[in-house]
């Protein structure tokens, strides 16, 4: 059920993109005076703001109430987006769904990380979003479906209408079913005995018995952001997801523009990437569990996504070019889910794996406002600037990992000698670089 309600929510976030080349640009001119880009980018603001909070309130309210309000919620902005007539409206929308989308990736996270161990979690996370993604892979290929659609003489002759419409109102019907087939936290669920739900918590929890505590305060949730490898985290997801918001945002562009395809194509065209990445995603995850390392994958993917990226510049025939694509959506789109189970494998703590996921993501709010922003209109068609910068920053993802895992290595080494106190204040844990 989380892979079908994320697959919905990267739909809906991204589906502008299929509307806006379906005619929404167009009909809203949105390319003047980078309108395009501000509907892009607010998005992100209420994002990033309602990332840490919703993680607060889902452990006291419970998954399977607050998650399909939140997914009803943001359905209903994507219904309305379907009868706008101004691009302010639009805006506003856009903005809406990013408070409501907020806490449901997160919330995931949080959730994953709290049935499954240390060396368990890639596979899992990488299967939640990869799932998903294969969703939403079909997403351009739905839209250009959606597109065709044409009702009377009216507004509702234009096929972007439809692709909000109908996926609105699809978001919103799997709000309302959610609470039936959501799973809640171990200590939370019925069908568990409560000597099973004991196992499940303790099983995940490298602390001292009766170290355990449920809710952590906001003092110490504070206490938890001070961490400084909390920092390179979110340096770690600010890159991954700045590099996935420029591509969904702008692929069909690049395609249609760039590369010259017809609408028709470049629609079809968005899809194939996203379904290879799929299966190397999953293959990345599997390698990465079963040697016990991270760094070797994540940085492994870092460098794919930088060859394609280069690819698609310099490739020539648009083929080449083409195939250029499928490597950057690769090495792009791995390391989001790779990043998060890197910062929750680094924290011993239950409680603590709420705000690492939180505020990981709520600074890839921040990424997203750079990954919509940094592909400016007047640099089409090839988008040098915005190509450029994306390659720069997963230079920079590629060094910090490195580095970061190397530390942790010396970390676990001085553990293991007994010339250091107790990782993260829990004895017995180690860090999994």
């Amino acid at each position: 059920m989380l892979c079908i309600v994320f697959g919905l929510s990267l739909l809906d976030r991204t589906n502008i993109s299929a509307a806006y080349i379906a005619g929404l640009g167009a009909d809203l001119r949105l390319t003047i005076e980078n309108r395009y880009n501000i509907a892009l980018l607010v998005f992100f603001i209420g994002y990033g703001l309602f990332e840490l909070p919703s993680n607060y309130v889902i452990r006291r309210v419970g998954a399977r109430l607050w998650l399909p309000f939140l997914i009803i919620a943001w359905g209903a902005c994507v219904l309305g987006m379907g009868f706008v007539h101004s691009w302010k409206t639009l805006t506003v929308l856009r903005a809406l769904l990013g408070v409501f989308e907020a806490g449901l990736f997160p919330g995931a996270v949080y959730i994953i990380g709290s049935w499954y161990r240390q060396f368990e979690t890639a596979k899992r996370v990488s299967v939640f979003y990869m799932a998903a993604l294969l969703a939403s892979g079909f997403g351009p290929i739905f839209a250009y479906a959606l597109s065709l659609i044409r009702v009377g003489d009216g507004m509702f002759r234009r096929g972007w209408r439809w692709i909000f419409i109908i996926e609105g109102i699809a978001t919103i019907v799997v709000g309302f079913i959610a609470p039936f087939f959501l799973v809640e936290f171990p200590e939370k669920v019925k069908f568990l005995t409560e000597r099973q739900k004991h196992i499940a918590v303790s099983r995940v929890t490298m602390e001292k018995k009766g170290a355990h505590v449920e809710h952590a305060t906001v003092k110490e949730m504070l206490k938890m952001l001070a961490d400084w490898k909390l920092g390179v985290y979110c340096l770690q997801y600010f890159i991954a997801a700045s590099s996935v918001y420029s591509l969904a945002f702008f692929q069909p562009i690049i395609l249609r523009q760039g590369m010259g395809f017809s609408y028709a194509k470049a629609q079809l065209l968005s899809s194939p990437p996203y379904i290879f990445t799929v299966f190397a995603s999953l293959a990345g995850a599997w390698v990465s569990d079963k040697i016990r390392m991270r760094w070797p994958i994540l940085v492994g993917q870092s460098v794919v996504a930088i060859v394609g990226l280069i690819i698609v510049l310099y490739g020539g025939p648009p083929g080449v070019r083409y195939f250029g694509l499928f490597l950057a959506t690769w090495g792009t789109q791995a390391n989001v889910p790779a990043s998060l189970a890197y910062g929750q494998n680094q924290t011993a703590r239950v409680q603590k794996r709420a705000v690492v996921a939180a505020a990981m993501i709520s600074i890839g709010a921040a990424g997203g406002v750079t990954g919509s922003s940094i592909f400016q209109a007047k640099d089409a068609p090839q988008y040098l600037p915005g190509m450029w910068a994306t390659i720069s920053m997963q230079i920079l993802y590629s060094v910090a990992t490195f580095c970061m895992s190397m530390h942790l290595k010396r970390m676990n080494k001085l553990a293991d000698q007994g010339s250091r106190p107790a990782l993260e204040g829990v004895e017995g844990f180690r860090y999994a670089p």
